[in-house]
């Protein structure tokens, strides 16, 4: 009954949201991104306490959600400056199998984890501290990557770790890294960073389905 009633009343407000994107005027529309924004947004940053030395802990980690290459430089300019400070000794990034543009200098194609590779180097992100990881699965992407980091956390007995994703990403983030975490039994603390990025009606009204959806079935 319970399920049945908060998926009826996400149905709801989400047919009506979407109503209002369609025919009213952009003082309703900017109120409902607002309120869509305050649910969806969730920065859960670590205590000033915990930067400082080089990495006086070694078990500290950062990852990098998966996403498009736009979203990624402004993802990856976060984990940079969050490894400068002295939060992570190690950069975790999601292995994409797939090829970019042609590149005259190396004579084919770049492939995705050369490039992100090479723009976090350019970050002032020593290459031993970069460090690409294997998420099975093409669908339920955010879903895939916190089982996959969780277990890893629990077999490396990670201190710490951060995830940076988009600002509109970060309630659903930590939501599910947070369950699969308290699921393993470790004491791995984990906040999350969320970079601020443009983004339309639509986007967060599917952003707040799929954090509804997560909420009730997982």
């Amino acid at each position: 009954m319970r399920t049945q009633i908060v998926l009826v009343g996400a149905g709801v407000a989400c047919l009506g949201s979407l109503l209002i994107f369609q025919f009213d005027g952009l003082s309703w529309k900017s109120s409902v991104k607002h309120a869509l924004a305050h649910v969806l947004v969730k920065q859960v940053p670590a205590p000033a306490s915990a930067g400082g030395g080089r990495f006086h802990g070694e078990e500290r980690f950062i990852y990098v959600m998966g996403g498009a290459h736009e979203e990624l430089k402004a993802r990856f300019a976060e984990a940079a400056k969050l490894y400068k400070q002295g939060l992570a000794r190690k950069i975790l990034l999601k292995s994409e199998d797939m090829l970019l543009e042609y590149s005259p200098a190396l004579g084919r194609n770049l492939k995705h984890d050369e490039w992100a590779l090479k723009l976090l180097m350019r970050l002032d992100v020593a290459e031993k501290d970069i460090e690409f990881l294997v998420v099975e699965g093409r669908f339920l992407g955010t879903f895939n990557e916190a089982k996959a980091l969780s277990r890893i956390a629990a077999q490396r007995e990670f201190e710490t770790l951060l995830v940076v994703s988009s600002d509109y990403h970060t309630a659903r983030v930590w939501y599910i890294f947070s369950k699969f975490i308290r699921a393993a039994k470790k004491n791995t603390a984990m906040y999350v960073y969320g970079v601020s990025e443009h983004h339309g009606g639509y986007l967060l009204l599917t952003e707040f389905i799929k954090l509804v959806c997560y909420r009730v079935f997982l």
